[in-house]
């Protein structure tokens, strides 16, 4: 063995290529960094800058049939095993945490928050309704989800190039990766059980579940592959592997749902607020985050039909929510996105009477909500309308949790709703709409037939009507009725009453509602029978 070159003392203009390797199969996966040869290189000083040990230095010879290593031309390109390069430990910077999120090593864990360091040999473990960003040194950044286990088996700096190599072990949840181009040599490997996925600079997400995993490609291209073979997933497209079976084929990613009908402003929640329906979905899945960007999902929820969701735990604030829908084999499709404000405090009362869809038969209505300690003011709005474009009665100044009507209302359909202010949150949104009917009055009855020992009352029939009530009563405020009647016909015969002047009304019922509202009490007069007087009297006139 020939005696290693003495290292040239002089200073070096170095420039490196990144450049990949035509020859390699996989360009995702190549291990040989590229090195552009500069003027006093050989294999013993390139050796002792960037390989691991003096001892690699005949490995490079060999590895690339140098014949002279002494008058290697400047140029030239060389191969170097990325494998045999030294690399420079390095950490990931937590960038933002949302929830229960912990570092596990050693036996000991520690919770995460923004500004620490995940270091190679470390497990991070997300819990229910948490997630995380990691910002590696390349700028690259990995967003983790809810229920995610993973390790970073390997975070190093080459010093060659100053590329990237980063591995981590998906053992099960959810990572979301926004990847830089990498520098030759420079690798971004996420294992899971089922497959590997490798990546040189793309936009991509991995879900690792059960004894599979899946693969989407918003941009660039990912490699996944194990054992038994490899699928290529260029942009738009995704694909689903199963531990100890050739990863399926790769398939078009659903497009983006269209939300272009999501109001701009969102003042109930949680929120279901229907979308177009994607052909092809199965599901559709929601990701609400705050404005800034996907650094933390605030909400990530699913449902089996096409709309947006938002839970109930979201503050009042500015957010960007996306929705994505999510064909047969799981595979999650293109994100359809935009910005949304959610002002729903301070939460509006409950509404209780009258009930929603119910009626409202007294004179003077009465309308009651639930009362909230906090309220400073209560907001109330009748209308008759849905829209609340026929405004028939507004109050802004209410102290307290009801409202009785100075005035009756005609018959017919009504809306209302009532909100409240607080002197921490302000004045908030109103509460959901509560329908309900007005029926109409009772009919005006025409005069009575009085004949023999009967009286016969007859009314126009009021439509939809099942049933009619009528009140006699000597006292025209009815506080004390002699006669209480009930009848299916527009029409009613009863015992003669006793005679004089009495006091009528009338209401209808329709179907499934309680009676409406009484007719205006009308006056009739019962003509007084003396012969009935006189046969009364008569047996006292024959007593001697």
């Amino acid at each position: 063995m020939s005696s290693p070159v003495r290292p040239q003392l002089r200073s070096l203009r170095r420039t490196f290529a990144c450049l990949l390797l035509a020859a390699c199969a996989s360009p995702a996966l190549a291990e040989d960094f590229v090195y552009v040869v500069q003027p006093g290189d050989n294999p013993w000083n390139l050796t002792r800058r960037y390989l691991k040990g003096i001892d690699y230095w005949p490995r490079i010879q060999d590895y690339n049939r140098i014949l002279e290593p002494e008058t290697i031309q400047p140029g030239s390109v060389l191969r170097i095993p990325v494998a045999w390069m030294r690399g420079e430990r390095g950490g990931a910077q937590v960038i933002d945490v949302r929830g229960d999120v912990e570092a596990h090593r050693a036996g000991r864990s520690e919770a995460l928050v923004p500004g620490m360091q995940v270091l190679p040999g470390m497990q991070v473990r997300s819990g229910a309704n948490s997630s995380l960003t990691l910002e590696f040194p390349d700028g690259s950044r990995s967003l983790v989800g809810a229920d995610t286990t993973f390790g970073m088996r390997k975070l190093e700096r080459l010093r060659a190039s100053g590329a990237q190599q980063l591995e981590l072990q998906l053992e099960r949840g959810y990572i979301e990766n926004l990847v830089n181009p990498v520098r030759s040599g420079g690798r971004y490997i996420i294992q899971t059980p089922a497959a590997v996925a490798a990546v040189r600079g793309t936009d991509f997400r991995i879900t690792a579940v059960l004894d599979g995993v899946r693969a989407e490609t918003l941009e660039g291209e990912v490699a996944l592959q194990n054992a038994r073979g490899q699928t290529r997933l260029p942009a738009g497209r995704g694909s689903y592997a199963e531990r100890g079976k050739f990863p399926e084929r790769s398939s078009e990613l659903l497009p983006a749902p269209d939300l272009g009908g999501l109001p701009t402003v969102i003042d109930r929640v949680p929120f279901r607020i229907p979308i177009a329906p994607v052909g092809g979905a199965l599901r559709y899945r929601t990701q609400i985050a705050p404005a800034g960007g996907f650094t933390v999902l605030a909400s990530d929820r699913s449902a089996d039909e096409a709309a947006a969701l938002g839970g109930g735990e979201l503050p009042d604030g500015r957010y960007r929510v996306r929705v994505r829908a999510v064909d047969a084999r799981g595979l999650e499709g293109h994100d359809g996105e935009r910005e949304i404000l959610i002002d729903a405090r301070p939460e509006p009362p409950f509404p209780s009477v009258p009930p929603a869809d119910g009626f409202a038969t007294e004179d003077k209505i009465r309308f009651a909500w639930a009362h909230d300690p906090q309220a400073t003011a209560y907001h109330f709005q009748l209308a008759a309308d849905a829209g609340f474009e026929r405004i028939l009665v507004q109050r802004d100044d209410l102290r307290e949790a009801g409202l009785a009507l100075d005035e009756a209302l005609p018959a017919g359909d009504y809306h209302w709703r009532v909100g409240l202010s607080t002197a921490e949150e302000g004045r908030g949104p109103y509460s959901n709409v509560q329908r309900f009917r007005r029926p109409p009055p009772g009919p005006q009855a025409e005069p009575p037939d009085v004949d023999g020992d009967t009286l016969q009352l007859r009314w126009r029939a009021s439509a939809g009507a099942v049933a009619y009530q009528v009140e006699f009563a000597r006292d025209a405020d009815f506080s004390t009725p002699a006669h209480h009647l009930e009848t299916r016909e527009p029409e009613l015969v009863m015992e003669r009453p006793e005679g004089g002047l009495w006091h009528v009304r009338i209401r209808s019922q329709e179907p499934g509602s309680p009676p409406g509202p009484w007719s205006k009490p009308q006056q009739v007069e019962v003509p007084h029978d003396h012969w009935r007087a006189l046969l009364v009297l008569l047996p006292l006139l024959l007593v001697p």
